[in-house]
């Protein structure tokens, strides 16, 4: 029997984005199946005080730290810090900045964020792709509460390209969860406070698509047009039950018709809210 996997918490801690540093300890720990990382990144620090807030966080948390400053003086202080305060920490740029100097003796201009061409935009739209495409198909439902959207419908009504469509023309981060016959959907689409959408079909455009599709057209409740009905119903009772849940008729629907629905759907949610927080 396997072990449970050790939670752990790494605050990521930079002078810049933090991006890079994120990138290379996610590399690094995933090379680990026996760990859960669960990652806080701490942009644009540039103070003492700052840093030691997130030092107390970590030791609170008995979490680690991973740092990229190019500040020597940060640097030297926050390795002074770690040890009055028994954090573990990873100074991810200093050994190779110092390495670098002495190889070639140079000495680095040590200004933040000069690693650059990447908008704030850009890296909202690629976090955004990113987290799509690992919560496709009911995938992740474990981060579920990190979504903008939740997807929700029987196997070919579009959720995947849909999901996409949305986080590469609106940088929405979308999870889509497939409604299986017979299967309850993860308590989390139930329980979410987070935008929800259930995709409904007519039966027999779904049997046409999934015959078009499948490659091998042999004898399957897949395509059998009594088995769809049942599959599209069973959708419909979940959601049902599914509270706030907007219902898209994608029977006739082009991914972009789908998608406008979604974006006039939340930016409606979004004009009551600021109404009412003016009132």
């Amino acid at each position: 029997m396997t072990s449970s996997k050790k939670n752990v918490h790494v605050f990521i801690v930079s002078d810049a984005t933090g991006i890079t540093a994120e990138m290379v300890m996610n590399a690094v720990l995933v090379q680990f199946k026996e760990i859960k990382p669960t990652f806080k990144k701490f942009p644009y620090i540039k103070t003492k005080e700052q840093i030691k807030a997130i030092l107390s966080q970590a030791q609170a948390a008995e979490g680690i730290v991973a740092y990229s400053f190019v500040s020597p003086e940060l640097r030297t202080w926050i390795r002074k810090e770690k040890r009055a305060m028994n954090v573990f920490t990873i100074d991810l740029l200093g050994p190779l900045l110092d390495r670098i100097r002495k190889l070639w003796n140079l000495i680095p201009v040590l200004n933040p964020g000069l690693l650059k061409g990447i908008s704030e935009e850009s890296i909202r739209l690629a976090e955004a792709i990113d987290f799509t495409l690992r919560h496709d198909d009911g995938q992740s439902v474990d981060t579920l509460e990190h979504a903008d959207l939740i997807l929700l419908g029987v196997s070919r009504t579009s959720k995947t390209p849909t999901s996409l469509y949305l986080s590469c023309n609106n940088s929405l981060k979308v999870a889509n969860v497939p409604i299986i016959g017979g299967i309850k959907p993860p308590d989390e689409v139930f329980t979410l406070k987070i935008h929800k959408v259930g995709f409904s079909i007519s039966p027999e455009r779904l049997a046409f698509i999934r015959q078009k599709r499948l490659k091998y057209a042999g004898a399957t409740d897949y395509i059998d047009i009594n088995h769809i009905r049942k599959e599209v119903a069973y959708s419909h009772r979940i959601f049902s039950q599914i509270k706030g849940l907007q219902i898209i008729d994608v029977t006739n629907s082009s991914i972009e018709e789908v998608a406008n629905k979604i974006m006039e759907s939340r930016q409606e949610v979004m004009k009551h809210s600021t109404e009412r927080k003016l009132r």
